[in-house]
């Protein structure tokens, strides 16, 4: 009699634990907001620029398709290629070429 006593004493105090402790409610995350395309090229523009660069006044030229910011020296301002940390231009991306065209100037 004493171990069902025991036994029912134990199972009414486990039950009664956990009546207040239950699954908490699944929340679903928040939509991330996606960055646009200008905003995800201007982040990989600052990645991979060399320091001691003004990224802020950077823009693609369109004669180079290459990455260009202002230096503001003591005299003058002068446009400056933008570049990586290890002294390469930083370019946007090469047009891709149709393939009626490659065909047409190679025949």
């Amino acid at each position: 009699m004493t171990i069902r006593m025991f036994c029912a004493v134990v199972a009414m105090s486990t039950l009664a634990a956990c009546a207040g402790i239950g699954p908490e409610p699944v929340v679903p995350p928040a939509a991330a907001e996606v960055p646009s395309a200008e905003q995800q090229i201007r982040d990989q523009i600052v990645a991979r620029a060399a320091p001691s660069q003004d990224i802020a006044s950077a823009r693609l030229r369109p004669d180079d398709n290459c990455f260009w910011f202002s230096y503001v020296g003591p005299v003058e301002t002068t446009e400056l290629p933008l570049l990586t940390r290890d002294g390469r231009h930083l370019c946007g991306p090469v047009p891709a070429v149709p393939e009626a065209t490659a065909v047409a100037a190679a025949g």
